[in-house]
């Protein structure tokens, strides 16, 4: 079963770098600011997610926020039941540029990686346990 996800997991990077426009230093200002949309867990399960650039400059500052997080995923990501929001937030100012063209933040076992495709900026995440695909547009 690990073997079959790390398979679909490897298909999806390649499929998302092929149609991906890279990112560099150079387009990095057209990237900051506020963008929205959805994550999708691991179990199919959505919510509302946020990203906000912070800088257009390496590093990258950036603030990851999740919404309306789902019961089943909150204990994951360290969040109490009587949370009434279900809001979860990972800030990182540790930004960098891969050498695929993508942005990404690591740290503390968490990373979170976008790729900039067509007006989007679509990625997948790994943040205390909970792995996720973000689809982002600009707000």
């Amino acid at each position: 079963m690990k073997k079959i996800i790390l398979l679909v997991v490897a298909l999806m990077m390649v499929a998302s770098v092929a149609f991906a426009q890279n990112i560099d230093p150079k387009n990095l200002k057209d990237l900051k600011g506020t963008w929205v949309g959805w994550v999708t867990f691991q179990l199919g399960i959505s919510c509302p997610a946020e990203l906000v650039i912070l800088n257009d400059t390496v590093p990258v500052k950036a603030k990851f926020n999740l919404s309306q997080v789902p019961d089943n995923v909150g204990g994951m990501l360290g969040l109490g039941t009587a949370d009434p929001g279900r809001k979860y937030s990972f800030s990182n100012d540790e930004g960098k540029i891969t050498t695929q063209g993508s942005l990404m933040w690591a740290g503390n076992k968490n990373f979170i990686e976008f790729f900039h495709k067509r007006g989007s900026l679509d990625g997948w995440f790994y943040v205390n346990g909970a792995r996720g695909d973000v689809v982002l547009h600009k707000k």
